[in-house]
């Protein structure tokens, strides 16, 4: 038998955390252990619930992605990324279930002239780490939003705004699976899932596994707040939390979601998404994003 010791004590965590939140005389002591570096307004009054009604699709689903004030500005990544929607096949139609989270009010102003559905998500205290969207600060904001959302109901596809859709990718996510995630595998070699080599693209259904997910990353934040920048293929790949949970997770095939760093596909017509994760710098990927979507107009 397979012991989990490590995920059982977080969710004894859990539950403890639960029961001490509920007790009157503890009040005190559990809001110094939440803090307020990683909280942020409600979605009743942050206008978030509005927004997710008015994206979602017929079975509930909406789609997000997060930008920053350099993600955000004229020819950004945030335009190369809103572009890749209106000229891709069959992906037009999704800009209406797609919701851009802003990071900064800066970018809240510029996505409020590309989108009509835009949501600053604030980190109210004092900031420690990058506020990119690829930083620490960045990541945890981007679990405890995505807990919300799932908690709201919603299924959600998560994309990195790095990332240009040539093809609707829906298709490949399995409709009974509560995770599907691209994490840089093929067809043919599906064993070795590397977090290194991320596809930008997460899918997950709301139901209580997945919501049990996140509310044990969010008790791993407490206990080891070096973790908070964890890729989405850092978490599915741990045997403790998909053995734990009986989660049933697809790995989507990097055949259909690529990386710049990849060969060039012999079969063009089978790439679904492409991510600029091959490169640090903004600039570069914004250039080369650019000739990508410039050879797609020709």
């Amino acid at each position: 038998m397979v012991k989990l010791p490590y995920f059982f004590i977080c969710c004894l965590l859990l539950i403890i955390l639960w029961l001490l939140s509920h007790h009157p005389s503890c009040s005190p002591y559990m809001s110094t252990i939440r803090g307020t570096q990683f909280s942020h307004i409600p979605p009743e009054s942050s206008g978030l619930s509005s927004l997710l009604k008015e994206a979602a699709s017929e079975d509930n689903t909406v789609i997000i992605t997060m930008v920053d004030r350099e993600w955000a500005k004229p020819a950004s990544l945030l335009d190369l990324f809103l572009e890749s929607f209106r000229i891709g096949e069959r992906t037009k139609h999704l800009l209406n279930h797609l919701i851009v989270v802003a990071l900064d009010n800066q970018a809240l102003q510029y996505c409020r002239l590309a989108h009509p559905r835009c949501y600053l998500h604030r980190s109210s205290g004092n900031k420690i780490g990058s506020v990119n969207p690829d930083g620490l600060l960045a990541g945890w904001n981007k679990k405890a939003l995505v807990k919300e959302i799932l908690e709201l109901g919603y299924n959600m596809i998560f994309t990195e705004a790095d990332v240009i859709w040539l093809r609707n990718p829906l298709m490949h996510c399995h409709p009974h699976n509560s995770v599907s995630v691209a994490c840089g595998f093929s067809s043919s070699d599906q064993q070795h899932v590397t977090a290194e080599n991320t596809g930008g693209f997460f899918y997950a259904r709301s139901n209580e596994i997945t919501i049990d997910m996140f509310k044990i990353l969010n008790v791993e934040r407490v206990l080891y707040p070096s973790t908070g920048n964890q890729s989405f293929c850092d978490i599915v790949k741990r045997e403790d939390v998909i053995r734990g949970l009986n989660m049933k997770v697809t790995y989507l095939d990097d055949d259909n979601f690529v990386r710049f760093c990849q060969p060039n596909r012999q079969n063009q017509s089978e790439i679904t998404t492409i991510h600029a994760s091959c490169y640090d710098d903004t600039k570069s990927k914004v250039q080369y994003l650019e000739l990508l979507l410039q050879d797609r107009k020709i």
